[in-house]
């Protein structure tokens, strides 16, 4: 006799059949396959939730690098905005040379503008809004009363910002109430 008879016969004798019960094995089974569901759910959610982190980084990371790249080029800005401004105001403006010039840096102006835009950098650029000290910087206040106190005045320097973060901030004039003393 092989040994795989006398198992047979040693479970014949102790009343077990050499075959399994079909519902515990089908339990079992169900137990197993609802396990393996869950893990791979977990296992799905977890990969899902990587990507998403790993997507957050990556744009945070473009995000910083566009920053500090618009951080080292706005003094550049910074001149040709100014010395348009400046230009416009000359007695001489209208000078054909002069026009000229205006004409070129307005260009250039422009030129740095669309590839911002292309970056998805905002110029932040407030004249006549309510001062928001988390996009601007107050540069000097100004009593008036010909607007409201806390609106911008004048724009000294433009401030960037790429989606949520602030790049610098705007230079700006804000008007104030004027003072009691004045009105007597």
């Amino acid at each position: 006799m092989n040994e795989h008879d006398k198992k047979a016969d040693t479970m014949a004798e102790s009343g077990v059949s050499g075959q399994p019960d079909p519902s515990t094995d089908a339990l079992e089974r169900v137990a197993e396959i609802a396990a393996l569901t869950d893990k791979w759910k977990r296992a799905l959610a977890e990969a899902e939730n990587a990507r998403k982190r790993a997507d957050a980084a990556r744009l945070d990371g473009r995000e910083h690098g566009i920053s500090l790249a618009v951080d080292a080029l706005a003094p550049a800005f910074d001149a040709v905005f100014l010395a348009l401004e400046t230009a416009r105001k000359v007695p001489q403006a209208d000078n054909p040379m002069i026009t000229a010039h205006l004409e070129g840096l307005a260009r250039v102006k422009a030129a740095f503008e669309t590839g911002l835009k292309a970056l998805g950098v905002r110029m932040i650029a407030p004249k006549d809004t309510l001062f928001d000290p988390e996009q601007h910087e107050a540069m000097q206040i100004k009593e008036t009363a010909e607007t409201e106190p806390g609106n911008v005045l004048v724009l000294h320097r433009p401030g960037f910002a790429i989606g949520r973060r602030l790049i610098r901030p705007a230079h700006v004039t804000v008007s104030a109430a004027p003072s009691s003393s004045d009105k007597g």
